[in-house]
């Protein structure tokens, strides 16, 4: 039978779970009793009490069978108590039965009788076998008998204690058996040797089970009213932590845990150990924590509980500051902060008031590219006008003798179009209109041919005749003939038009100055910069003319900013505006008129961390992981504080012997006799003050060394103790501030 109770405590730190601790339960509505009412039902046994056996009074069957020490009664009457205590909670009321409790620690105490017997046996065998070991004369071993307590006897004193133990589940129950008669029976069991405890736990462990759990529920109305009786504390002080230490029952373990717990956290009972005592406890918790991959939860997080409370004492803190191995100690919590940690990963979508519009880069390479073939597009319209076909002077540039190298964007857009608007789209890309140019028909359809024989097309390739046929479509003023060369051979060319010269790579370099009359002739930064200097700013100008830029004043080092480096920037080809900025202004060279804008549709909140047990409700760190940060932040802030005081004792020394010189020079040679007798008494009183105290600096000294040691081990760790404030998302970073800055 297993509840969760709720200590009575003066500190309103939260601790681990402590098993049968508590008395107040909640009454359980209707349905659930009736619940409970059919699984009573369903477990009865031949011993299950009927209503008349649990009548109150004096005159009670069951009582009147345990005090008759008629065997046969005894038997049948703490059965049929144990159904009862375990199943009529509600009706079994220690107070509606006199003397109820003397008569249930009847059997008990006959069971501790033969445990002294035994005890006092065994204490004069061993004196006996000493003697004769050494070769003295004495009585003989058989001469004194071996005590055997007899095993019903046992049986009967565990079943008087299950009953018990059962009973003080609930307050009032655990008022009455804390009185001081059965009081002096617990006084009397922890008495025993420890060692023999020990051995009575392997051999017999439920009795000493049911004492342990009986202790915990009447601890809160044991306390008030005991707190100076030093039987009581050296239970909890001196048999309960040597209990502790030596047992390997993790049962027990579990037992004992809480009500050391319970003992410093609710009564603080601090200074309350004997040093060999509290250095064995703390190493044996220390190793408790150790061997955590073999020890069940609940034994880690009670026994990091217990050193939570012995670090809230400054004393108890040092002791663990100072230990050998305290290194390997932090490195073992340090572990712990990650118990049961997982990864978590959480993705957001963009919340909607803080999405952006998704534009364009204005400094993309599509965007260059569009207006590159825009400025192509009216630098063609403006030459058809000019071609002699429509009465104009003609055009004389220069063509390329091959095909230009386009951009992937430029390659990506046409393989994607369908004809014939995409052979179209190509001549405007690939060509320029030229008076003194003509192009063999063959060469063209190569051209085109091998183009768009990519696998990235959608559609098939045109015929040559219906590719010849789209030229002037493309460029009105061009046309297809046959033409005569001076041998007389005739040749069917495209005249009109050539290649266009260069690359969409080198028209990065195009000059971008207002009126410009030779825009492609540069090839590369340098030739942009010459090229600019000697046909734009040869005179002194006032404001920049480059595009739409209108900066003033106009100097060198802001032309630099305008000219694209040799090899082009990585830039992405869209941007987040916010949803109120004109796409106009986007494209403007001032940036700082623009509103910061937010994060863009599809971009998503991501975030990735550590999460340990928390409350579901308050969201606050529990379990394993907040204990070892708490145990982790009292040893630093009791670190801190030592070496405070070191640092305070060597100012004071050194204002001490700087008082003293200035004494010197304030009376000077000699001093007077007054005052030479003042300071030769305070040297003398020095002198035996360190000669008293000679030892205790020494042990200072070594522990000055131990605390740097200490101080280096938290250094050490600080890396991992930044890592778990920032990757830790269930708020250990709260109280691990006293932890970090060293």
């Amino acid at each position: 039978m297993s509840r969760t109770l709720t200590p009575i405590a003066t500190s309103s730190r939260q601790i681990a779970s402590l098993p049968h601790h508590g008395h107040q339960q909640s009454i359980p509505p209707p349905q659930q009793q009736q619940q409970q009412l059919q699984q009573a039902n369903s477990r009865w046994t031949p011993y299950s009490p009927n209503i008349i056996e649990l009548y109150p009074g004096p005159k009670n069957r069951l009582f009147l069978s345990l005090r008759s020490g008629i065997e046969e009664e005894v038997d049948y009457a703490l059965p049929k108590l144990v159904v009862a205590s375990f199943h009529e909670t509600e009706k079994f009321k220690l107070e509606t039965w006199v003397d109820s409790v003397s008569a249930l620690k009847e059997w008990p105490e006959k069971w501790i009788e033969g445990l002294e017997l035994e005890v006092t046996s065994n204490e004069l065998r061993k004196s006996r076998l000493q003697i004769e070991l050494q070769g003295q004369e004495g009585l003989a071993l058989s001469v004194i008998p071996e005590w055997i307590i007899p095993q019903s006897t046992i049986d009967r004193a565990t079943n008087s204690l299950l009953i018990l133990r059962n009973a003080s589940f609930t307050a009032n129950n655990s008022k009455i058996i804390c009185r001081t008669t059965f009081l002096e029976f617990l006084i009397r069991f922890f008495e025993l040797p420890v060692e023999y405890l020990l051995e009575i736990s392997l051999r017999n462990p439920e009795p000493i089970h049911h004492i342990l759990n009986i202790l915990q529920s009447i601890f809160p109305f044991l306390i008030p009213n005991h707190t100076n009786d030093v039987r009581i504390q050296r239970i909890f002080n001196h048999v309960l932590p040597h209990f502790l230490i030596n047992t390997r029952d993790q049962a027990i373990i579990q037992n004992i845990l809480p009500l050391l717990i319970s003992n410093l956290t609710i009564t603080n009972n601090h200074n309350s150990f004997e040093y060999s005592t509290l250095q064995d406890l703390i190493n044996h918790l220390l190793k408790l924590t150790v061997l955590r991959p073999t020890s069940p939860p609940l034994l880690l997080d009670l026994s990091l509980d217990l050193l939570i409370s012995l670090t809230q004492n400054s004393n108890y803190c040092k002791q663990i500051l100072l230990s050998q191995g305290f290194n390997a100690h932090l490195k073992s919590l340090l572990m712990l902060l990650e118990y049961n940690g997982r990864q978590t990963q959480a993705t957001w979508e963009n919340p909607h008031h803080l999405t952006g519009k998704v534009i364009r880069n204005p400094a993309g390479e599509y965007v260059r590219n569009e207006n590159s073939a825009k400025r192509r597009k009216l630098q063609r319209e403006l030459n058809q006008r000019q071609m002699e076909i429509y009465g104009g002077p003609g055009v004389r540039v220069d063509v390329g003798d091959k095909a230009p190298i386009l951009s992937k964007q430029t390659k990506d857009r046409l393989y994607g179009m369908h004809e014939p608007t995409r052979s179209i789209a190509w001549m405007h890309e690939t060509f320029i209109y030229s008076s003194t140019s003509q192009l063999l028909q063959v060469t063209f359809w190569h051209a085109y041919r091998d183009f768009f024989q990519n696998p990235a097309t959608v559609d098939a390739l045109l015929s040559a005749s219906e590719v010849i046929k789209n030229v002037t479509v493309a460029f009105p003023g061009a046309m297809a003939k046959v033409w005569t060369d001076e041998m007389g051979g005739q040749k069917f060319v495209i005249a009109g038009m050539g290649f266009r010269k260069g690359s969409d790579d080198q028209e990065r370099f195009t000059c971008l100055w207002n009126d410009c009359s030779s825009r492609h002739s540069p090839t590369d930064p340098s030739t942009l910069l010459s090229h600019i200097q000697s046909a734009h700013t040869a005179t002194p100008q006032l404001r920049c003319q480059w595009a739409q830029c209108t900066h003033t004043p106009f100097t060198l080092s802001h032309l630099l900013t305008h000219l694209p480096s040799f090899n082009p920037v990585a830039v992405p080809e869209v941007i987040t505006s916010h949803p109120s900025t004109p796409d106009i202004q986007s494209s403007q060279s001032s940036i700082t008129n623009r509103l910061v804008p937010p994060l863009a549709r599809p971009f998503k909140l991501h975030f990735m961390g550590i999460s340990t047990p928390s409350d579901p409700q308050t969201r606050t760190p529990v379990g394993t992981a907040l204990l070892a940060c708490l145990i982790i932040r009292n040893l630093s802030k009791t670190l801190r504080a030592e070496l405070n005081l070191l640092d305070i004792d060597i100012i004071r020394e050194k204002e001490s012997q700087k008082k003293k010189n200035a004494l010197e020079e304030r009376f000077g040679l000699p001093i007077p006799e007054n005052v030479l007798k003042e300071e030769e008494k305070e040297e003398q009183d020095e002198l035996n003050s360190k000669l008293n105290n000679q030892f205790n600096q020494q042990d200072e000294k070594e522990n000055k060394e131990k605390l740097e040691i200490a101080k280096n081990a938290f250094i050490s760790a600080q890396e991992k103790l930044r890592n778990v404030a920032e990757s830790n998302i269930s708020g250990l970073a709260g109280y691990l501030g006293d932890c970090l800055a060293w």
